[in-house]
């Protein structure tokens, strides 16, 4: 049998000390790997257990009905001045802010189901012009509206249809703005070169948005709940979500996240400052009277 010179033996206790240690590095790194996807299943799980009870809350707490707790939910945070009525009923939220909360809703879902989730680039100038166009024709709208109720000299009758129109445009123009901080910040995985927005989809949500715009101004009875939900989840979404940039900020998720899922820790907390934040106002104001 042939013996091993020293300096050979020696080099394959390198070796097997070195295959030793990738073995630990590895088990090591998936124990983390697994401590990491507990700790996020735990947070995940807590994120819709509170969801759940919010909705219990909403749903089942007794001494009003879900009309009224829709309206106290968002009493701090709009005017509800000017709203849409249907079938003698007053949605929860204005004209012009049914229109911004449902339009950023609305098109959020769409560009997520064109699969722009990750996008990190800004559209193209001339759509850039468009979308700051879209912001300003609100602002004029709303300034209109402001001159007819402190009785000074306005430009034009001020209208619900208007209000909802311009709402619903400045919505729509502030959505991919929002998904556009989001990936930039939070991403790991962004697309720094596909834009948010561009011509087709930005065709494709005016169509829809206006067919919301529509809708909401047919008076239809049976649309009265859709589109109060739909006006009360979308101001409280694009709050949450602002709560959630911040929140996972600070705690160390910047350009740190491959999927939506991994931010359920920060969720949790953004959806606790998201409630204090609405509570609270609404609170001041019913206070105030």
């Amino acid at each position: 049998m042939k013996q091993e010179s020293p300096d050979k033996i020696i080099e394959l206790a390198r070796q097997r000390i070195a295959e030793r240690e990738r073995i630990e590095q590895q088990q090591a790194r998936h124990a983390r790997i697994e401590r990491i996807q507990a700790g996020e299943r735990f947070w995940q799980a807590l994120f819709l257990v509170m969801i759940a009870m919010l909705l219990l809350v909403l749903f089942f707490w007794p001494g009003a009905t879900l009309e009224r707790k829709l309206y106290a939910t968002v009493h701090g945070l709009v005017a509800q001045k000017h709203t849409i009525v249907i079938d003698g009923r007053e949605l929860p939220v204005c004209a012009r802010n049914l229109g911004i909360y449902s339009a950023y809703l609305i098109s959020l879902a769409y560009l997520f189901g064109r699969g722009l989730g990750r996008a990190a680039a800004l559209p193209s100038r001339p759509i850039l012009l468009i979308l700051g166009f879209f912001m300003l024709t609100m602002v004029g709208d709303g300034l209109n509206s402001l001159l007819e109720d402190t009785g000074r000299v306005y430009f034009y009758p001020p209208r619900n249809d208007l209000r909802t129109i311009t709402g619903a445009v400045f919505g729509l123009a502030l959505t991919p703005i929002i998904l556009f901080v989001f990936n930039r910040v939070l991403r790991a995985n962004a697309e720094p070169t596909r834009p948010v927005l561009s011509w087709v989809d930005l065709i494709a949500l005016l169509g829809l948005n206006g067919i919301f715009v529509v809708a909401a101004h047919s008076g239809l009875s049976w649309l009265f709940w859709p589109l109060a939900f739909l006006g009360v989840i979308g101001i409280l979404s694009e709050l949450f979500t602002m709560h959630l940039l911040v929140a996972a900020s600070v705690m160390g998720y910047r350009n740190a996240i491959t999927r939506l899922t991994q931010l359920a820790r920060p969720a949790c907390v953004a959806l606790i400052t998201t409630g204090l934040f609405t509570g609270g106002l609404a609170w001041l104001r019913f206070a105030g009277g």
